[in-house]
């Protein structure tokens, strides 16, 4: 998992994309996961189009996502699981378009934000909940709870970084699970990390 670069899902440099799978679940998804998942262009999508570099030549996203998703299959990921992890992926495409509003000294962000909305449905999370702590801070100081809001800049940090905690999760569970499925059990069970090719 060191070779994870977290901080990709959020920013990527000129003429850098973002991690493929997803350009592949963009370009790949069926007609009915696209209205389940509101997957819009690539260009729409903040964490993908910072780099410049949506397509690259030669590369052709849906038939690398069908790729994939037989090599899930293959590696026996239920269809049914596979379905999670495009609600997930997806979830955090939304997470990078939700737009937080700048006061003088700190942000606000609605509960009825079109893309925390439909991340938040993604995920199964309350929305309002969300919104309250992308924007808000809370200290605990001898039992006593002080609340104070966050600015713009701060607010977007703390979206960003729920961003790159689900990513990563999503990213060691991927890691075990390919484990699993690819090493002797015994193997498996002795090693903290192994990844099989």
């Amino acid at each position: 998992v060191y070779l994870l670069e977290r901080s990709r899902l959020v920013f990527q440099p000129l003429k850098e994309r973002n991690y493929h799978i997803f350009y592949q679940l963009v370009a790949g998804a069926s007609e009915a996961e696209r209205e389940e998942l509101g997957l819009i262009p690539v260009e729409h999508y903040d964490y993908l189009n910072q780099g410049g570099a949506p397509q690259i030549e030669g590369v052709d996203d849906a038939k690398d996502f069908k790729e994939t998703v037989e090599s899930l299959d293959r590696l026996g990921v239920s269809r049914e699981v596979q379905s999670t992890l495009w609600r997930i992926l997806a979830a955090l495409l939304h997470i990078g378009n939700i737009k937080i509003t700048a006061s003088r000294s700190d942000s606000s962000l609605s509960a009825d934000e079109p893309s925390l909305v439909k991340a938040c449905e993604l995920l199964g999370i309350d929305a309002s909940e969300f919104a309250k702590w992308t924007v808000k801070k809370q200290l605990v100081t001898r039992g006593e709870k002080i609340m104070s809001n966050l600015n713009q800049a701060q607010a977007l940090v703390v979206r960003d970084s729920v961003a790159k905690y689900i990513y990563s999760s999503l990213f060691d569970w991927l890691v075990e699970t390919m484990n699993g499925f690819l090493g002797p059990a015994e193997v498996v069970a002795q090693m903290k990390s192994f990844i099989g090719v």
